[in-house]
């Protein structure tokens, strides 16, 4: 084989390589229809496949999170391409109206799966969620003892087994049904079933939510019974969530659990933040930042809502707004989580708001800072250009 030969070989695996890399980079979601219904009825009973119906809306924010970080994802596109006819209809416009009413659309986004031999909803979700959940919605879909109008009508027959009851509740989870999950959960509980068995707990731990639940007063009162069963992690990580927002007297009846004195500093600072009494809610603020015992990511979660919704308003006191730049930067700088954008948006709004109302300021700061952009969007905020305007609806 002669030098030129070879390089021409070397040259073609070189080219081969950097293309098949860029093919496994590719993304490939949900392939979405773009006929008309009627046509999309067609093609799915010649491909004996349901019908998948994304209704979503042009100003609705879910909805685009959905198309943005959902329905782009590799093994999403996988699912929903092999078993359906995916279709995206705006429930505002075109014969999006009429489907919508059709199918007893009223919130966004919805998922409807359709049989197309008879136009029929054989599956139902909603809202927002994470591409596991919406791979699981599919997933139901397809498994006729799974879908939606099977499993709340075998409920209403008076369908009670376990395994039943468990996706009976794992299904109206999906749909934020609260009162349904919580209801069927009393019953697997009636029947037997202990929160210390892993499914159970599983439930609990993800949909039985509420500090005044009677489950969540068992786990306190029999604490050290469900370390020992679950793990001191485990029983503490749900304690710490539930009662975040528990008074100081009802946090007082809970046991020692990794977080409860965070709960309390909390409360503490979120009632005087409430109170205006901004003083004493910035030194409290300060030891907490301080102290180098508590879980500083749990405090910044919790934190930065606090801060955003103690400033809202454009009547807030100069000097608490000071107070809440300070505490945006600390947040800024240690927060973990650095996909979370918002919070450096907020931080650097506030810190334009500042100069604007700062005495002085134009004798410091160039005049392009202190007035709104001259050209483009006259708004500093992280809303998705993409997203029009929610309709104002006329009351009838």
């Amino acid at each position: 084989m002669n030098l030129y030969t070879m390089k021409r070989i070397y040259v073609l695996l070189f080219c081969f390589y950097c293309f098949s890399g860029i093919a496994q980079e590719v993304n490939h979601g949900i392939e979405f229809y773009h006929g008309n219904w009627s046509e999309a009825l067609e093609k799915a009973k010649q491909e004996k496949k349901l019908i998948f119906v994304d209704f979503y809306t042009k100003w609705c924010g879910p909805c685009l999170a959905m198309a943005e970080e959902v329905f782009t994802q590799s093994f999403v596109g996988d699912f929903y391409n092999t078993h359906f006819v995916n279709c995206k209809i705006d429930a505002e416009n075109g014969e999006g109206v009429e489907l919508a009413k059709r199918y007893g659309v009223n919130l966004f986004p919805t998922y409807v799966f359709v049989n197309p031999e008879d136009g029929t909803v054989v599956h139902r979700s909603k809202s927002r969620q994470s591409a596991e959940q919406f791979l699981a919605t599919g997933r139901g879909a397809t498994v006729p003892e799974l879908r939606s109008d099977f499993l709340l009508q075998e409920f209403e027959k008076g369908r009670r087994d376990r395994e039943f009851l468990i996706h009976y509740i794992d299904y109206n989870a999906s749909v934020y049904d609260r009162e349904k999950v919580t209801a069927a959960f009393d019953i697997l509980v009636e029947q037997g079933g202990k929160l210390t068995e892993p499914e159970l707990w599983r439930i609990f731990d993800s949909y039985i939510t509420g500090a005044q639940n009677k489950y969540l007063q068992e786990v306190g009162q029999r604490y050290f019974e469900y370390i020992a069963a679950l793990g001191k992690k485990t029983v503490d990580n749900k304690l710490y969530r539930e009662t975040r927002y528990c008074s100081p007297e009802e946090l007082a009846q809970m046991p020692d659990f990794d977080g409860k004195r965070l709960n309390l500093q909390m409360n503490r600072i979120n009632s005087l933040v409430r109170d205006k009494k901004y003083d004493e809610a910035d030194a409290l603020i300060r030891v907490v930042m301080a102290d180098t015992t508590l879980n500083r990511q749990d405090f910044i979660d919790q934190f930065k809502y606090t801060v955003r919704n103690s400033c809202r308003h454009e009547d807030t006191p100069l000097a608490w707004l000071t107070c809440c730049a300070s505490y945006l930067q600390y947040i800024a700088y240690n927060d973990n989580n650095r996909q979370d954008a918002y919070i450096h948006q907020e931080y650097a709004a506030m810190l334009e708001r500042l100069v604007r109302r700062t005495p002085g300021a134009e004798g410091v700061f160039p005049e392009s800072v202190l007035r709104e952009p001259e050209f483009g969007v006259k708004e500093y905020d992280l809303r998705s250009r993409n997203l029009a305007k929610k309709p104002v609806r006329k009351r009838k």
